[in-house]
């Protein structure tokens, strides 16, 4: 009996062992710990929300669970659904755990900097669902190095009003300054349906929206977000680069885009979102004001398993009423400039790297394509013939092909967090903080949805060179540089040696440790550096120790209660 008792307190405690690492903590506890974790290198606070949330839209479960209508209520009722997440917390959507099980622990030990045999480190679970915020801990906890781990279910209103008061409490709580310019499906998904039992097909666009789907034809075809009207990228490039500005504004008048738009223009991508950012690039930079981009593209939307339609939705035309617009569409978009012109040219560009003095001091070129392509190791595309990059330019990172943006994107095609961008940023020498940027890549694509996303994350000394490495190699007259040391030759394509008329890329997968050169990296960054408590930190550490955040604890915890049970053994027997 004896025996029987000792046994089955040894299992008792193991269990309780295995699991002694996560508590639950309340919203007030959760408060505190994010205030004590804000400036720690050996903790991380994580988001299990969808990347749409983190970003600043709150939940609409509460809108789809009651009666609605934005023929009513209008648009401006999107926006008072607000939300945010803790300031320099890290996305990890719980959903990518069933829907991208093969790729998430790469992307989890690379963004989320935990490891499965490293350094252990304590983490702060949060969402506004309990079964979501299970779901990730017990993932993280079979798959990684954790130490303590607490668990926090915040309600939408708990976080709107951390978000809303967030400039009084010390900033720990943020929200994308522009996340709006990023549509949610669910936010989407509540503007086409206006009455909250039963969908509504339109056969037409509504008159206080336009709804694009960017890509081929035949795609759209087969099928497409009900009330979606075929966007041709075609009428606004040719040969890979954008239409003057007279044909630009005749396409978009004949789309029913006025001028003076009034109306929400809301683009998707199908099937990658890549060419929607590139057309919304090109609206912005010709002066209309509401454009949006669904958050991942056409297959967001498919994740939600929200509705589809087949057959082809008939859209505006202003066609007769061009000649009137032309003007205004002309002055319009002189008002899309910001400090630096939106878009630049390639003589823009080249005055630039003709005064480099001017342009270190106060201008960045950055390179949005593969490391190969900005080392001059591959053009990136067969019709190009001559390799390397602008002199001067800085590598931004991309993808690992030219139709790839995996550095920008989170395992669905949403976009990647503001705070991670930055980092990768601050990580390669760009200087977002003082300098203009000027983004660029083969031919405009890549670099429009960066920029898309710079706007989304506040930035505004930004702009794009849309003809990008097609359009500037093109010219014979400009320089170039080989290699991706910061210092190499600067020749001319005239005197270009090469051996064969073009060069595709490779889609191969770079070693972590390859970077540009040019690309500085801080090299204090990596270490961790003491900082002085206040007498805030000290507060929260006396008034929390039940929470504490002393990565020490669970180890310590367990060795006690080995040393616990071993001297019960030896009393017993």
């Amino acid at each position: 009996m004896k025996l029987t008792f000792v046994y089955t307190l040894l299992f008792v405690k193991l269990a309780w062992l295995s699991a002694d690492n996560t508590k639950w903590i309340t919203s007030n506890e959760f408060y505190q710990l994010v205030a004590q974790f804000k400036s720690s290198s050996s903790h991380v606070i994580i988001d299990t929300r969808s990347s749409n949330e983190y970003n600043g839209w709150k939940s609409f479960d509460a809108l789809f669970s009651t009666g609605f209508d934005f023929n009513q209520t209008g648009l401006a009722t999107l926006y008072d659904l607000k939300s945010g997440h803790v300031t320099n917390s890290l996305n990890l959507d719980a959903d990518w755990i069933h829907l991208f099980e093969s790729e998430l622990k790469h992307t989890i030990e690379t963004r989320l900097g935990l490891s499965a045999d490293g350094q252990k480190k304590s983490i702060i679970v949060y969402d506004r669902n309990k079964e979501r915020v299970e779901k990730v801990q017990q993932y993280l906890n079979a798959n990684f190095n954790l130490d303590l781990v607490y668990l926090c279910k915040l309600t939408d209103d708990e976080l709107s009003r951390f978000v809303l008061t967030s400039n009084v409490t010390g900033n720990l709580f943020f929200q994308e300054p522009f996340y709006d310019q990023l549509l949610s499906p669910e936010a989407l998904y509540a503007i086409l349906r206006p009455f909250n039992d039963s969908y509504v097909v339109n056969t037409k666009p509504v008159t206080d929206y336009f709804l694009f789907e960017v890509g081929p034809e035949n795609t759209y075809e087969q099928s497409h977000i009900p009330t979606a009207v075929h966007f041709k990228i075609e009428d606004l490039m040719s040969g890979g680069t954008r239409k003057p500005k007279q044909q630009l504004a005749k396409a978009l008048l004949s789309y029913g885009i006025l001028p003076y738009n009034v109306e929400m223009v809301i683009l998707y991508g199908n099937p990658d979102p890549m060419p929607a950012y590139r057309v919304a690039i090109i609206m912005k930079s010709m002066g209309v004001k509401e454009v949006r981009v669904l958050n991942g593209g056409f297959r967001t939307w498919l994740i939600k398993n929200y509705p589809l339609e087949t057959y082809r939705t008939k859209g505006y035309s202003v066609k007769n009423r061009i000649p009137e617009n032309l003007k205004l569409y002309e002055e319009q978009s002189q008002l899309a400039l910001t400090p630096i012109n939106y878009m630049v040219d390639e003589s823009y560009v080249a005055d630039l790297v003709k005064n480099r003095h001017v342009f270190n001091e106060q201008y960045q070129l950055v390179d949005i394509r593969t490391y190969e392509e900005f080392a001059g190791e591959q053009t990136g595309y067969a019709g190009v013939k001559y390799k390397g990059r602008i002199p001067g330019s800085f590598w931004g990172k991309a993808g690992t092909g030219p139709n790839e943006l995996e550095e920008y994107r989170n395992l669905d095609y949403t976009m990647r967090s503001g705070a991670d961008i930055l980092r990768m940023w601050d990580e390669l020498g760009i200087d977002y903080k003082k300098k203009n940027l000027i983004f660029y890549c083969g031919n405009g694509m890549r670099s429009a949805e960066v920029m898309f996303y710079a706007e989304v994350i506040g930035m505004y000394k930004i702009s794009m060179y849309d003809g990008g490495w097609m359009d500037w190699s093109a010219n014979k007259k400009n320089v170039f540089q080989l290699g991706a040391q910061e210092d190499d030759d600067v020749d001319v394509f005239e005197n270009y040696k090469t051996t064969a008329a073009s060069t595709t890329l490779s889609l191969t997968t770079l070693p972590s440790e390859v970077l540009a050169p040019n690309n500085k990296i801080n090299s204090t960054s990596g270490t961790t550096q003491k900082s002085t408590q206040n007498s805030v930190d000290i507060f929260y550490k006396n008034q929390f120790d039940s929470v504490t955040a002393d990565p020490s604890h669970a180890s310590q915890l367990k060795f006690s209660h080995f040393a616990l049970i071993f001297i019960s053994l030896v009393i017993l027997f």
